[in-house]
């Protein structure tokens, strides 16, 4: 395995988003020179975004907030155009938009939910960086009602698309045909099935409601899916099902491992069985998939594990690479260290040119966390 390169220090406390929701920026040609990384600081509390040139290291801070809702963990996760030009993510229950140019970054609130309610973490650009995707919730969030709006980032008009009495998050343009809209029903209601009822997909003509795309306590036992990601070049979402035999939330009878969901009536797909997987994202290509897999022992599940929550053991895992099509085995690019808070997981997502692999990395003696970038051509070599 070729050792990754690390951008930033666990000193310094960075991290990069969602696996969803896109951290780099390109040039004109759509080589990747950059990516955007989050950075926490505790006292005072506080996040900012920062751009790092990847051929020179260099680096500007775009932008910088304060007095977070949660002074302890005051990250955010964002969502950056592949241009560079525009940025949205969400800090203090707000919406906010920032604007980049070559010289100037201007930042500017968009949205803020109705009194009494609060946003979901994650905010969605459309693929033309024109307008965002938002939902909120009443206080608690654990099972609805939701709203889940659309705001046009140039003329500030928001629009409602959905609303429900569960609890819906994750919403994202499927960039093939952003006229499809995923998201996750994440109810505890227990007539819904809790978890079990996760993957649903909106579209103006065939689901204006939304539907369920994948049964999943029909057929061969229950496989409980999350932390989807829906592709750029078809209509389709990967999704990784948990297993039984590991330390979980809940429990798979069915086969666990990534899988190939479409909003048709096509059956869904097991790319690749594994017993340990946590997140998915998936190359604009469509030919690659990567997911943080492990630990053997969640910090996040077993904090005091033989009493000592920084357990190096306890808390290692891998970011793997997979062939969509089968050509070569899962390879895995990095190790990896989870965490017991937030951002604990290693998140990782594909450059815009499928070149790159960016991932987060834990330190168990502190809890801070590092960006790594792991060279996927030269993993596949």
């Amino acid at each position: 395995m070729l050792a990754p390169r690390y951008l930033t220090s666990f000193e310094q406390y960075r991290y990069v988003t969602y696996p969803h929701l896109n951290g780099f920026v390109t040039d004109a040609e759509g080589t990747t020179t950059g990516i955007v990384v989050g950075q926490i600081e505790l006292e005072p509390a506080t996040m900012s975004l920062h751009l790092i040139d990847l051929e020179t290291g260099a680096e500007r801070e775009l932008c910088r907030f304060g007095n977070p809702i949660d002074p302890a963990n005051p990250y955010s996760w964002y969502d950056v155009a592949t241009d560079g030009t525009r940025i949205v993510t969400m800090f203090s229950n707000q919406v906010i938009a920032i604007d980049i140019e070559a010289e100037t970054v201007t930042t500017r609130p968009v949205f803020t939910p109705p009194e009494r309610h609060e946003l979901s973490v994650i905010v969605t650009l459309h693929p033309h960086a024109d307008r965002c995707l938002a939902s909120y919730y009443p206080p608690g969030k654990k099972t609805g009602p939701s709203v889940l709006v659309e705001i046009d980032l140039v003329t500030g008009e928001v629009t409602q698309l959905l609303d429900s009495a569960t609890e819906l998050a994750h919403f994202q343009y499927c960039e093939a045909d952003p006229s499809w809209i995923g998201f996750a029903n994440q109810s505890r209601f227990a007539h819904n099935y809790g978890p079990y009822n996760r993957l649903w997909a909106m579209h103006p003509e065939h689901a204006p409601r939304g539907k369920k795309i994948w049964d999943q306590i029909a057929g061969e036992g229950i496989v409980p899916t999350g932390h989807e990601a829906w592709a750029f070049d078809d209509v389709y979402c990967v999704t990784v099902a948990a297993d039984t035999t590991q330390p979980s939330n809940t429990p798979c009878e069915g086969t666990p491992g990534l899988w190939q969901i479409w909003p048709d009536e096509r059956e869904p797909r097991l790319i690749v069985k594994a017993a340990d997987y946590n997140h998915a994202s998936i190359s604009r290509q469509g030919d690659l998939a990567v997911v943080d897999a492990g630990p053997a022992r969640p910090p996040w599940l077993f904090p005091g594990w033989e009493g000592d929550p920084t357990n190096p053991e306890a808390s290692i895992g891998r970011i793997e690479l997979v062939s969509m099509t089968g050509a070569f085995a899962p390879t895995p690019v990095a190790d990896i260290h989870f965490g017991g808070v937030h951002p604990r997981h290693g998140h990782p997502g594909f450059s815009p040119d499928g070149a790159w692999v960016a991932f987060t990395d834990t330190d168990p003696a502190t809890q801070r966390t590092r960006v790594g970038l792991a060279d996927v051509h030269a993993a596949r070599r």
